[in-house]
């Protein structure tokens, strides 16, 4: 039973952090760094894996940018 909450929160987890890396890549990596709109797609291929893992920091920074 606990094996299968830590698996469903895992894979929970990795489903929410691809939707965010696709999001990222193409549209809020411009909101979060102004420089970084005229990545190129092997650049932005490369941020993919981190912004997957590290999508909740990234999502505050996107909406703390959106804000301002």
């Amino acid at each position: 039973m606990t094996m299968h909450i830590i698996l469903w929160t895992a894979g929970t987890y990795a489903g929410i952090g691809l939707a965010f890396a696709v999001y990222f890549v193409t549209l809020g990596i411009g909101k979060v760094d102004p420089v970084a709109r005229g990545a190129s797609i092997s650049v932005r291929l490369l941020l993919a894996p981190g912004a997957a893992a590290l999508w909740p920091v990234l999502l505050f920074k996107c909406c703390a940018s959106a804000s301002r």
